[in-house]
């Protein structure tokens, strides 16, 4: 799926991985998928600037064992790694038992090959967009990963760009939007709500892989954005 949110009135297109066509002068072009439960070696990603990934790396839960679930995200480090965009972002999500249940330092040693957030907001080099992440969700399975009662926001999202949640709630969004108005907010969780659409000038992107029977069958969403041309604030 394609979407130019550069264009004044942005359209999703479904397309072959050969049909994508060239960035526009200065864009950045993202590359975003979530919800792959531990097949991503099953999706083929496009070349890009930024890849995002907004969590749900994994299947099982914590009624799984941990070394499993380390092995599994291990993998998946080996696979970032390999992606074809010099950037990549990643938010746990409410699957990633195994990876919330370790610290922050130990979280960002395992996913070395991309930048881990919550509830925080990097201004990435090579792009020059300000990011913000965020994986808090809500639900109600056994799978509870950072699913507190309320989701912890605070100011560091003020200068985003580009927003990255696991779910986006109608909690969480009106938590974020008090502070900032993203040009684009990309999440999962909603494996039956995947495409996008705008919103009050944000184009919310749903990016998750599997279908609602947990199959790899849904394509990764490619945005070209147009950033900003200065960026003062919080993310130095």
């Amino acid at each position: 799926a394609y979407t130019n949110h550069g264009s004044a009135h942005p359209e999703v297109k479904r397309l072959l991985l050969d049909d994508l066509p060239p960035k526009a002068s200065g864009a950045v072009r993202l590359v975003v998928i979530s919800d792959t439960h531990e097949r991503h070696r099953e999706v083929v990603v496009p070349p890009g600037d930024v890849f995002i990934h907004c969590g749900d790396i994994l299947f099982s839960s914590g009624l799984t064992c941990q070394r499993r679930g380390l092995r599994i995200l291990a993998d998946f480090n080996n696979w970032l790694s390999a992606i074809p965009c010099p950037e990549r972002i990643v938010v746990g999500g409410n699957h990633d038992w195994a990876l919330e249940s370790l610290s922050a330092v130990m979280q960002r040693e395992l996913l070395s090959a991309g930048t881990l957030l919550h509830d925080e907001c990097v201004k990435l080099p090579h792009s020059g967009i300000v990011v913000y992440g965020n994986a808090h969700s809500s639900g109600r399975s056994h799978n509870r990963a950072w699913q507190t009662e309320e989701p912890t926001v605070s100011g560091n999202c003020a200068d985003a760009e580009v927003v990255v949640t696991h779910h986006c709630s109608n909690q969480l969004k009106e938590a974020v939007l008090a502070v900032v108005k993203p040009k684009v907010w990309a999440s999962g969780h909603d494996h039956q709500g995947h495409g996008a659409q705008e919103e009050d000038g944000i184009l919310f992107v749903n990016a998750a892989i599997a279908d609602g029977k947990y199959r790899p069958v849904q394509p990764p969403v490619v945005v070209d954005i147009q950033p900003k041309v200065a960026i003062n604030g919080m993310c130095p």
